[in-house]
């Protein structure tokens, strides 16, 4: 990767998986050559798999973060089931106000990524016909941006 100028990223990712609790991934990173090599941290995830304690798992993996993901969800009922339903940021459970602030207090300064996975008509998922109009989810892309923008300026 270092001939390349890459970093790679291995995202958290709530579930049965390596890394979805945060405590894994500082131990196998504090193995490997960092600077090529390291956290793509996805709040969401984080917050699904951690509850309240995601700024404690947030404050372990710091020196790894090499990017970072964002997006939003909350808890609800799928064919009676509890499960993490992904929504437009700020609708949904992650407190983006408290989350920059951290960021910004251990100078995370990485590049970020947007991810829309709530329900955009099938975009979500890449199809290449969707149900709603394109402009409907251009909209929508950019109230998450905008969102971002305003929340980043915010001061805790």
């Amino acid at each position: 990767m270092k001939e390349l100028g890459l970093i790679g990223c291995y995202q958290n990712h709530a579930g049965n998986h390596v890394g979805a609790p945060i405590w894994d991934l500082p131990t196998i990173f504090s193995k490997t050559d960092t600077e090529f090599l390291g956290c793509q941290y996805d709040i969401r995830h984080a917050v699904v798999e951690g509850g309240k304690s995601w700024e404690l798992d947030l404050r372990s993996i710091q020196p790894y973060i090499k990017s970072i993901v964002i997006k939003d969800f909350k808890w609800g009922k799928k064919d009676g089931v509890w499960e993490p339903i992904n929504t437009p940021l700020g609708e949904g459970m992650i407190d983006f106000n408290r989350y920059f602030s951290l960021l910004k207090k251990y100078k995370i300064n990485v590049p970020i990524s947007l991810h829309l996975e709530y329900d955009l008509g099938g975009a979500e998922h890449g199809a290449s016909k969707i149900t709603i109009d394109k402009k409907e989810v251009f909209a929508k892309m950019k109230k998450d941006l905008t969102f971002i923008k305003e929340a980043w300026k915010k001061e805790e």
